[in-house]
């Protein structure tokens, strides 16, 4: 078909065809001759096997780091161990259109503030440090106020990407900020912050930004809550929990939500080892 492209376009030239006849007919068989390229190399580059490097770089987890912080409350039926805990969004507003929703990973669901590592982070504990202080809006917590120890690292499945978790364990009576930490004016700023997002949602401004202006305004988070250690392990591991709150059931059906996708088994694990180290069935509690 190229010779006779090429013979159809030589012996056109030689009937006496006006310079701007000739100079269309050459744009369209370079044209023709580009395109067929392309085409070439992007079947050659979508039906080769991915290098080693491609391969490695996906399969390599993400590293991340979450903060339970610990406290202990009086209760009716004594002390007891409770857990700082959020309860995420269900829609990701970042990954989202105007017509696709996205969802949060475990959407609606209780989970332990923190977030994966960036390039700046000297190591996993600063991450730790880092995600909590942007997840609770802003509180700075100073360096030598930051008591945590190692209890675990896990591997978790996400929608998308593998995550190694390392698992840091906070106790309010050797963490200030923990301490005087005040969910309730916590919450406040959370939910002033979401009725700003709901403007800009509710006027197209939100569409209109920048990734990393939408990166800055939309929420993750919907509040903060001091919970049972044994209530959240119940949370987690229930199947007869259909919602978790009547937050996650409005969510659930405003964007078509038919289950929720409760925390994995590792995170279950750590919330029973919790458990059984301040908590033990023998009634010996750990008091620190």
């Amino acid at each position: 078909p190229w010779a006779t492209v090429s013979r159809l376009h030589f012996k056109l030239f030689d009937d006496g065809m006006s310079w701007r006849r000739q100079s269309v007919l050459k744009r369209c068989y370079f044209a023709c001759a580009a395109i067929f390229f392309v085409c070439l190399v992007a079947g050659r580059h979508m039906t080769s096997p991915p290098t080693k490097k491609a391969r490695k770089g996906a399969s390599e987890p993400v590293r991340a780091a979450v903060v339970v912080g610990l406290k202990r409350f009086n209760t009716t039926e004594g002390p007891r161990w409770y857990v700082l805990m959020e309860q995420r969004q269900v829609k990701n507003w970042l990954r989202s259109s105007r017509n696709y929703t996205a969802l949060m990973a475990w959407p609606g669901e209780y989970a332990f503030p923190g977030g994966a590592m960036e390039p700046t982070d000297v190591n996993m504990e600063e991450t730790a440090k880092r995600e909590l202080q942007e997840e609770l809006l802003g509180v700075q917590i100073p360096q030598n106020d930051f008591n945590v120890r190692l209890f675990d690292v896990i591997t978790v499945q996400g929608y998308r990407r593998i995550y190694s978790v390392h698992i840091y364990i906070a106790f309010e009576s050797v963490n200030r900020w923990l301490a005087t930490l005040e969910v309730q004016h916590l919450n406040a700023n959370l939910g002033r912050r979401n009725r700003e997002f709901e403007y800009l949602l509710n006027t197209g401004e939100f569409w209109k930004l920048s990734p990393h202006g939408k990166m800055y305004v939309s929420p993750e988070v919907h509040h903060f809550e001091w919970m049972a250690l044994r209530h959240a392990f119940y949370m987690a591991t229930s199947p007869n929990i259909k919602y978790v709150n009547e937050f996650q059931k409005k969510e659930f059906q405003r964007h078509q939500v038919d289950r929720r996708e409760p925390v994995g088994e590792q995170m279950i694990e750590v919330l029973e080892n919790l458990l059984t180290e301040l908590e033990p069935p023998s009634g010996k509690e750990v008091v620190i």
